[in-house]
């Protein structure tokens, strides 16, 4: 298994999908559920096989990520050869707080020295969709280009 199982919840919200997964391996409805109680072995082979599909497809369509914490913010760019990475590091003592809301607004001439805004990128190690999986196991979260554009004009 390359990624990980989607969970009884995950499977139930892609019932439809499962069923189609199912049609095209040329398992019948009746053969699925003489799967699940006599060759289960094979039934959990077939649910791994296919969660692996759906997080290809999904993990393919992510753009962006982000991650932030209280002194952290990075926003992850995948292109088609490399990831890009900008984001804010604010000083251990500055009283800025990245993860309440607003804080732009409050980033003015008396705070905007304890902010240090990077920029750097590399090239993918694996393939993009286990780097995007990886990040996401890690805090991250998608996201849009509104926040990667504002920091890239800081840049």
């Amino acid at each position: 298994m390359k990624y990980r199982r989607l969970t009884s919840e995950e499977l139930r919200e892609l019932e439809q999908e499962f069923i189609h997964f199912l049609a095209a391996a040329q398992i019948t409805g009746q053969d699925w559920e003489r799967m699940k109680q006599n060759e289960t072995l094979a039934a959990e082979e077939l649910i791994e096989t296919f969660s692996d599909m759906v997080y290809e497809k999904v993990l393919g369509n992510i753009e962006l990520l982000e991650y932030r914490d209280s002194k952290t913010l990075n926003i992850f760019k995948f292109e088609s050869d490399k990831i890009l990475l900008v984001g804010l590091r604010v000083n251990e003592n500055s009283p800025i707080d990245l993860t309440q809301p607003g804080m732009f607004s409050k980033l003015d001439s008396d705070t905007i020295g304890a902010v240090s805004v990077i920029k750097t990128e590399r090239a993918y190690k694996g393939n993009k969709q286990m780097e995007v999986f990886d990040l996401i196991q890690n805090g991250c979260v998608v996201t849009d280009e509104k926040l990667f554009d504002l920091i890239m004009n800081m840049v």
